[in-house]
């Protein structure tokens, strides 16, 4: 009876993080003018917020900018779906805090109509060795990185990353290897793609 009962729990919650994603993809592909909270008011068309916390009074308001709409809003600033490499952090976080595999993130992918460009993912950098380790040394973002917890753009465009050691990728999302890093400026733990990075 506790093995089925954990059977039907586990196949509850791989339905919610399917169901978690697509709602996440899909808000992360929809213009921000197209969205309730700018409907409402709260966010102009590029999505900065116009409507403090203190001043969304309704339930209508506090429903249409949630931690989540914050999260995946500040993703979306920083995210030209054309552009791989973050598009590729952005579905790690979404892997990591959901244990989707990279078939649901797929499928996920597919339901929205999103297509990542094969071309772009198989392309190399000199950036890894032959054994797709992430080379030591200093790199420059060459985009704004969100925090893996709270979404917000803290990692700069132009600050720098440092990467000790040959270091192995922690995961892999849609054939793009995701690496750890310590972020500068910060001191934090960042995790990138060879394609957010540069000399």
């Amino acid at each position: 009876m506790t093995y089925i009962r954990e059977n039907v729990k586990s196949g509850l919650t791989r339905v919610a993080d399917f169901g978690y994603a697509i709602r996440f993809l899909k808000l992360l592909v929809t213009p921000f003018n197209k969205t309730k909270a700018f409907e409402l008011g709260i966010i102009d068309e590029k999505g900065k917020v116009l409507k403090k916390g203190k001043d969304r009074t309704t339930p209508e308001e506090k429903a249409a900018y949630t931690v989540f709409h914050r999260l995946v809003f500040n993703l979306k600033k920083l995210i030209p779906l054309g552009k791989v490499g973050s598009f590729a952090a952005a579905l790690f976080l979404i892997k990591e805090h959901t244990g989707m595999t990279d078939k649901d993130l797929e499928a996920a992918l597919d339901k929205l109509d999103i297509k990542v460009d094969e071309n772009i993912i198989q392309e190399k950098t000199i950036y890894t060795t032959d054994f797709e380790e992430l080379k030591p040394g200093t790199y420059i973002l060459n985009k704004e990185v969100c925090h893996e917890v709270t979404g917000d753009p803290i990692f700069l465009k132009g600050t720098k990353v440092r990467v000790e050691d040959f270091t192995n990728p922690v995961d892999k999302v849609l054939n793009i290897n995701i690496f750890e890093a310590k972020h500068i400026t910060t001191g934090q733990k960042i995790y990138i793609s060879e394609y957010d990075i540069e000399r």
